[in-house]
């Protein structure tokens, strides 16, 4: 263990509980209304849809939601239309995961949960950053959890990997220590990617850009309807390619 990993094993305390208190902020935070019993039963029909897309989410619930008061402005939401404007059928997501974990949590979950899909997203990175989890250890679970992502069922599933957030420009992150949580995204994004480049067999697609898709003022995220508009943005053609490959 170095002298950095070490220092912040020592501190592992006083991370969790700024863990805690940001999931405390999200679970607080703005989301869309829960489903009415139709929009349920639209789900549950669509998923029984033999021509749809079906696809994985392996990434938080609420990280994918959270800010807006309406399901069609979320990331999941505006994927789907992207995605079934250029493929011509329903796109259903198979979530699993609970929120904001961690690469190790879900690298331990055997939940069969994403059997059968045609293309998995993994989308992860919150906690591992407030976290300060070392890039040996985020590189090693992850690709633990790339391995059960590429065969969720019988068959082999393409796999997008997300980047890490930039998680110190969050309103819900607290100002003392943004410099160290820049610096620990950077890190993790650095050795995702470096991860995905030796597996040779996943897809990174980069968290965009916030400062150019003017989704911040000051420095401080601003519209996460715009956050959402510009995740999906870099996710849907990725995610269209892949599914048109499978096809």
């Amino acid at each position: 263990m170095g002298a950095t990993e070490l220092v912040w094993w020592v501190l592992r305390p006083v991370l969790r509980l700024r863990l805690a208190w940001f999931r405390h902020l999200v679970r607080g935070g703005t989301f869309p209304p829960a489903p009415t019993a139709a929009a349920v039963q639209a789900a549950v029909e669509a998923r029984a849809d033999p021509s749809a897309d079906r696809v994985g989410w392996l990434g938080s619930p609420a990280a994918a939601r959270f800010g807006v008061l309406h399901d069609d402005l979320t990331t999941l939401a505006r994927v789907a239309v992207l995605v079934e404007a250029h493929r011509g059928r329903p796109l259903v997501w198979i979530e699993a995961g609970a929120s904001l974990r961690t690469v190790r949590d879900a690298a331990r979950d055997e939940t069969p949960a994403l059997a059968d899909v045609d293309v998995t997203v993994v989308a992860l990175g919150f906690s591992d950053v407030l976290l300060m989890t070392s890039t040996a250890a985020w590189t090693r679970d992850l690709d633990r959890l790339l391995d059960r992502a590429r065969r969720p069922g019988q068959v082999l599933s393409p796999v997008i990997v997300g980047g890490v957030p930039p998680m110190d420009r969050f309103t819900e992150t607290a100002w003392m220590g943004r410099e160290l949580i820049r610096a620990q995204a950077a890190r993790l994004d650095a050795a995702t990617e470096e991860l995905v480049r030796r597996r040779g067999d996943c897809v990174l697609v980069r968290f965009p850009d916030l400062d150019a898709g003017a989704a911040q003022v000051r420095g401080r995220l601003w519209s996460w309807s715009r956050v959402h508009q510009l995740w999906a943005a870099a996710l849907a053609p990725e995610l269209a390619r892949l599914l048109d490959e499978d096809a």
